[in-house]
């Protein structure tokens, strides 16, 4: 697995990916909300059972903080049964997600029941869930060692001033959370290539959920810096994103404290329906664009010197057969 990646080949997977998207927005927009939709139900779910009889006790006139505090310490036990079923669901549903990017970049038509594909299958429902927690495990090992020197580093940093009679300061504070951050950021990205492991299990099922995250970051070995600068090309995205929620927050906010009444209500209730609205479907394009052109980059970076980094455009979801590139 040689495979080149040049600024040029970023590019035109991006702008195939682009096209792809674009062309299938709705297919995108759809997929993307009946994937949130069971995390912000269990979310909900997840609140009522850790604050719901606290506030119902709230609203009933208690002000007896000692049980409101025992309420929502005993609503704090429902914690582990919604992980639970997070994690039941959620490596299942990745895997469907990403079954979907996949066939969507290689030409295919996917519908939006893909997401939902591999709970027909009790092997599948196993898989996804095999590789959410395989995922979470390298993260962990890789993030752990990092997050014990800064802790360590930020208590040193603590006691030394405290034997000097001083106070940290804000600083030395914020010297070591920057540093922090950016060893944070550089692991996310090598953690990135392990990502690519939904690929190979949705072309070999056969493989397991750890040897297909090790074999695809394999791929990327001596190709981190153009990953890291492929992740940073979508900057632009996330900011016009960010941009546009800010922009809408920012209009209701202004609403709420120029317009008196029901009409600052009313244009505070109309910003925050358009974020939503903007979000979702901006949102959607992002992410769909952001997935499929990282498929695209592991199939560029996995392919043999000489042949073609990634299927033609319009093909049925399957490996190119005629040896053709795009």
């Amino acid at each position: 697995m040689n495979g080149e990646f040049t600024a040029q080949a970023r590019k035109e997977v991006k702008r195939a990916c682009r096209k792809r998207v674009t062309g299938n927005w709705g297919r995108c927009i759809g997929i993307q909300v009946l994937y949130t939709l069971p995390f912000i139900l269990l979310a909900l779910i997840l609140y009522i059972a850790v604050f719901g009889r606290a506030v119902s006790m709230i609203a009933r006139g208690y002000v007896d903080e000692y049980r409101i505090g025992l309420a929502v310490m005993q609503g704090m036990n429902s914690i582990w049964v919604v992980l639970f079923f997070m994690l039941l669901i959620g490596g299942p549903l990745q895997y469907g997600i990403m079954q979907f990017y996949i066939r969507l970049r290689r030409g295919g038509e996917p519908g939006v029941g893909t997401l939902f594909a591999p709970f027909t299958a009790l092997s599948s429902v196993w898989m996804g869930i095999r590789m959410a927690c395989c995922l979470f495990f390298r993260a962990l090992l890789w993030k752990i060692g990092p997050t014990v020197v800064y802790t360590v580093l930020l208590m040193m940093a603590a006691v030394n001033a405290a034997l000097s009679g001083r106070v940290l300061s804000d600083g030395t504070a914020l010297l070591l959370g920057l540093l922090y951050g950016v060893v944070i950021f550089l692991i996310d990205v090598k953690l990135t290539a392990y990502q690519a492991g939904w690929v190979l299990l949705c072309d070999r099922k056969e493989d397991s959920a750890w040897d297909a995250a090790a074999n695809a970051s394999r791929a990327f070995k001596g190709k981190y810096g153009r990953l890291l600068v492929f992740q940073l090309s979508f900057i632009g995205w996330y900011l016009l994103l960010a941009g546009v929620l800010l922009l809408c927050f920012g209009i209701g906010a202004a609403g709420a404290v120029l317009l008196p009444g029901a009409m600052g209500a009313a244009v505070c209730v109309a910003a925050v329906v358009a974020a939503l609205c903007l979000y979702i479907v901006l949102g959607s394009f992002v992410t769909a664009y952001v997935n499929m052109s990282f498929i695209g980059m592991y199939e560029a970076v996995a392919a043999p010197a000489g042949a073609p980094g990634f299927p033609p455009e319009g093909g049925d979801g399957s490996a190119p057969q005629d040896g053709s590139g795009q």
